[in-house]
């Protein structure tokens, strides 16, 4: 009798739990849904965030509100994330940097990358423009490695964080270039503009859509193309492979995850929702 009883309480919990997932699935989300991402406002994540958080707040009747947290490699954002409830109404949204990259760079993290979050959605993957000042008497990238050459040390170039994609994607380059050049660390996308256009930096290889007004008025010059193929709306810009670097291309994804532990119909509406939203 007691093994009976145990085991009518086993399928009581297990029709209890369905239950909860079938209704939590027609009833998310239930409250706003906060999305954090490891950025300051203005670059790509930020701006991909803002639009698809927009078109799901119309969808689901509830805010979706872009909670930028940027900072320490991600750190700050995953952590907020990993510690929130499992319950669907709080996302990341991050690129590789906070789960891959930055648990090689740091002895100890508050969080588990593997164990403390469930992937949701994949969203985008992208390559970069290498870009100068529209002032710049650099008007090609051989032009650039030859001004490196010439003084070694003296050329800096800027990323969006020490260990960033940006700024290990740069260092790679000048291995393969065989120059010596200098990082500038900052905050986010639209400071490495801010900071080319002042001079403080020569160079940057950025994500297309931080760069793009500039490019348009003439402030900002894009000399090659990180990606495999030329890009077909920039279709006069070389590959950097083209351009004398053989073997040089760079690739990030954005994507979104919720806590370990978050219902399975939620991650699913949550995959679904966005999905169609692209």
């Amino acid at each position: 009798m007691d093994q009976l009883a145990a085991h009518m309480r086993r399928l009581f919990l297990l029709a209890a739990t369905l239950c909860c997932a079938s209704a939590l699935a027609q009833g998310y989300p239930q409250k706003p849904v906060r999305v954090v991402i490891p950025v300051p406002p203005g670059g790509v994540q930020d701006l991909l965030a803002r639009g698809i958080g927009q078109d799901l707040g119309r969808l689901w009747a509830q805010a979706v509100i872009v909670e930028n947290r940027p900072g320490a490699g991600g750190v700050a954002a995953a952590d907020a994330v990993a510690k929130s409830p499992a319950d669907g109404h709080t996302i990341l949204m991050s690129d590789e940097v906070p789960l891959a990259i930055t648990p090689l760079l740091l002895a100890k993290l508050p969080y588990d990358p593997l164990a403390d979050f469930a992937p949701a959605l994949a969203l985008v993957h992208s390559s970069h423009v290498v870009v100068v000042a529209g002032d710049s008497p650099i008007k090609t990238l051989q032009e650039l490695i030859a001004a490196a050459r010439a003084r070694p040390g003296e050329i800096n170039f800027g990323s969006f964080g020490v260990g960033s994609t940006a700024h290990l994607n740069t260092d790679e380059f000048g291995s393969l270039a065989a120059i010596r050049i200098t990082h500038v660390p900052y905050k986010g996308g639209a400071d490495v503009m801010q900071g080319l256009l002042r001079g403080d930096i020569q160079f940057a290889i950025t994500g297309l859509t931080p760069a793009r007004a500039l490019l348009k008025q003439g402030r900002v010059r894009a000399i090659a193309y990180t990606g495999e193929r030329r890009l077909p709306q920039l279709a006069e810009l070389p590959t950097v492979s083209e351009s004398g670097v053989s073997g040089f291309r760079t690739r990030s994804w954005f994507g979104w995850m919720v806590p370990a532990g978050t219902p399975r119909a939620a991650v699913d509406r949550i995959a679904a929702d966005a999905g169609r939203v692209i």
